[in-house]
């Protein structure tokens, strides 16, 4: 429901408003998620690397598809002879054939011709040749099976293995990359509630040294201040409207950062409606916090995955070296049928009679179909590369690359548990920052009022109370910074454990699909 309501908003503001129009958008950081997993390019870019990765898996099974195979010739060829049977001297044969046949292989390693048809017609004048023209048909099947080398599933599935596998990198490459946006969103979310409230701290300051500027000038008309009173006075003004200005400047670029991680058009003036969270109760144990990382960090399920490929790869590679050894049978039918040769010959008297079972190019096909010519054989292969070097390369890279995955495993734990400690400690330290914050906070407040009142009575000067509420304008600053390094600081500690995703309820449903499905809920 959320989710379409915002979507509603951005339509009306994206295409609906004019790109001058100046509109406030009043955005929750949920909301704001919700904004940057619809409109985020860099997700989107992930999304097609899916859909790219999907593509391999679908070309790595065509490797055992089969075959379907349709090829015709024709010839026309004049030939010399000297036999007295051709007084010409010259024998023309028309040859027109078909082939056709399915053939293919399976990840077993056996490989088939499902049949394979073959017509020829033929015309001629040789006097030798009792049919012309003739139709002689020819089907056979064959199955073979190798022995050794990419013999078994196994080694003849890695590609589609390693395929299969790329797609689950690039789903969790996908979730790493939402992670990535989801942080990089929440702290340009709190820098820009810093920013206002620290534009809001600026606007304050600039007020007060106007009125103590008022005020002095005043305490001057009645002699009871030196003019020099009113001269620091006018100083600080100026001095807090730079700061008033620069405010302003980073509050603005603050605002682009944001618009830019949520694909807006900068036209659009965003206001954050959510407060950051002040100290917490929250305790992290070290250990556990650690445990959590190693169970969820997508880096660490990716570089599993990695080492899997390696693996497969060095059993494939090693398969490689072993000789082919490979055996076939092929079954085969024949069948012939034609028209008598008008020009035929025969020694001795008048040609003998066509025997009626080749007597018509249709008796091809009977006696093909009726197998009367029937016939087998089986064929051994085997073949080894003398030296072989080239697949004992390929086995010692492989193997050199496993390691080098099972190396990068552990440097990627490694630098997680570095990654913990330094979250851990930013979470501590902005806890104590925040806490020094307020209490230097209540301190300068304190020094203000007793500055502002001493001035009253005269015995302290201007100088002493625009220093005191330049302290008290620092000391606020830096509570301001405190909290948002605090909650920056559990956003980031959030990653570090790899809880962002599930911390905030999305997940990535059916990979299969184009782009994937990515829902908060």
């Amino acid at each position: 429901m959320v989710l379409n309501m915002i979507r509603i908003l951005l339509l009306f503001t994206l295409f609906i408003l004019p790109a001058n129009a100046e509109e406030i958008l009043s955005l929750s950081l949920e909301e704001a998620k919700i904004i940057a997993l619809e409109n985020n390019r860099d997700i989107k870019i992930q999304k097609e690397n899916i859909e790219f990765s999907e593509g391999d898996v679908t070309k790595e099974k065509g490797a055992f598809d089969p075959f379907f195979t349709l090829t015709s010739t024709y010839s026309d060829i004049q030939s010399p002879t000297i036999s007295t049977f051709v007084e010409s001297g010259e024998v023309t044969q028309k040859d027109f054939t078909i082939e056709n046949s399915i053939s293919g292989k399976l990840s077993t390693g056996t490989f088939y011709d499902l049949y394979n048809l073959s017509l020829t017609r033929s015309e001629t004048n040789s006097p030798i040749e009792s049919l012309s023209p003739s139709l002689s048909s020819s089907l056979s099947f064959s199955i073979g099976q190798e022995l050794l080398k990419n013999f078994g599933t196994e080694v003849n599935e890695t590609p589609l293995f390693i395929a299969e596998k790329n797609v689950d990198i690039s789903v969790k490459q996908l979730e790493l990359t939402i992670s990535d946006v989801l942080f990089n969103l929440e702290s340009d979310y709190w820098v820009l509630v810093a920013s206002i409230q620290n534009l809001e701290l600026e606007k304050k300051a600039l007020e007060l040294a106007k009125d103590l500027e008022e005020r002095n000038t005043i305490e001057v008309e009645v002699g009871t201040l030196p003019p020099v009173a009113v001269t620091q006075a006018k100083s600080e003004v100026a001095l807090r409207s730079v700061n008033l200005i620069n405010a302003e400047n980073l509050l603005e670029r603050s605002e682009d950062q944001l618009k830019n991680a949520l694909v807006l058009p900068y036209h659009i003036d965003i206001l954050p409606t959510e407060a950051p969270q002040t100290l917490s109760d929250m305790q992290f144990n070290e250990t556990q916090v650690l445990e959590t990382a190693f169970q969820n960090r997508i880096e660490i399920k990716e570089a599993q995955d990695e080492i899997e490929k390696g693996r497969a790869l060095t059993k494939f590679y090693s398969n490689q070296k072993l000789p082919r050894l490979s055996l076939e049978a092929l079954l085969q039918f024949q069948g012939l049928g034609g028209d008598e040769n008008p020009d035929r010959q025969s020694f001795g008297g008048d040609p003998e009679p066509i025997p009626g079972r080749f007597d018509g190019q249709s008796q091809s096909f009977k006696t093909l179909l009726e197998g009367d010519f029937p016939g087998w054989s089986v064929v051994g292969v085997f073949s080894y590369p003398i030296f072989n070097r080239t697949a004992k390369g390929e086995y010692v890279k492989a193997n050199a690359d496993l390691n080098r995955r099972i190396i990068n495993y552990q440097k990627v734990k490694e630098q997680i548990e570095l990654e913990i400690r330094d979250a851990l400690r930013e979470v501590r330290n902005s806890q104590k920052k925040i806490e020094a914050a307020k209490t230097a906070v209540e301190l300068a407040q304190q020094v203000v009022i007793n500055d502002e009142e001493r001035l009253r009575v005269g015995i302290a000067t201007t100088r002493e109370v625009l220093e005191s509420q330049r302290d008290l304008i620092d000391a606020q600053t830096t509570e301001i910074e405190a909290v948002t390094e605090y909650n920056i600081s559990l956003a980031r500690l959030q990653k570090t454990q790899g809880t962002l995703l599930i911390d905030n309820n999305i997940h990535i449903e059916d990979k299969d699909l184009k782009y994937g499905i990515i829902s908060s809920q």
